[in-house]
C-alpha cells in the first residue's frame, strides 16, 4: 500500500455503524481475502452489532481494530436511564453519571477479555 500511504483499511464485511443489536453475520471468507490482498491492518466498524463468537473469529481471521463505540454508548445510556427511572427526583448528575461510566468500563472489560482470549 505504499502508493496510497494507507495505514489501515476499514472494510465492509457484514456490520454497519450504530448497530444496537448484536445480530451481524460477518463474511469471514471476504475478511481472509482482504487480509491476504491489501497488506495493511483491517478495521471493523460496527463491531457493536457483532456477536462475541463472530468478533473472536474476525480477530483470528485478520481484523486488528475493532470499534465498539455504540456498545459503549448503549451501556452508558442504559445505566443512566435505569437510575433516572428509579429515582424521579434526582437532580445531581454525579449520582448517575458515575453509573454510566462504570457500565462503559464493564463493557470495555468484556471486550478486552473476549479478544485477549486464545481464540481472539
Amino acid at each position: 500500500m505504499a502508493a496510497t500511504r494507507v495505514d489501515a483499511l476499514a472494510v465492509a464485511v457484514g456490520s454497519s455503524h450504530a448497530m444496537t443489536t448484536r445480530t451481524a453475520a460477518l463474511d469471514h471468507a471476504l475478511i481472509a481475502k482482504l487480509r491476504d490482498a491489501v497488506g495493511v491492518p483491517l478495521v471493523l466498524h460496527g463491531s457493536s452489532g457483532v456477536p462475541d463468537e463472530e468478533l473472536v473469529r474476525a480477530a483470528a481471521g485478520g481484523i486488528v481494530k475493532i470499534n465498539i463505540g455504540t456498545a459503549l454508548n448503549v451501556a452508558f445510556t442504559s445505566a443512566v436511564r435505569a437510575h433516572l427511572a428509579g429515582d424521579g427526583v434526582v437532580t445531581d448528575p454525579r449520582a448517575y453519571l458515575s453509573l454510566g461510566r462504570a457500565a462503559m468500563a464493564d463493557t470495555v472489560a468484556h471486550f478486552l477479555r473476549l479478544l485477549a482470549s486464545p481464540g481472539g
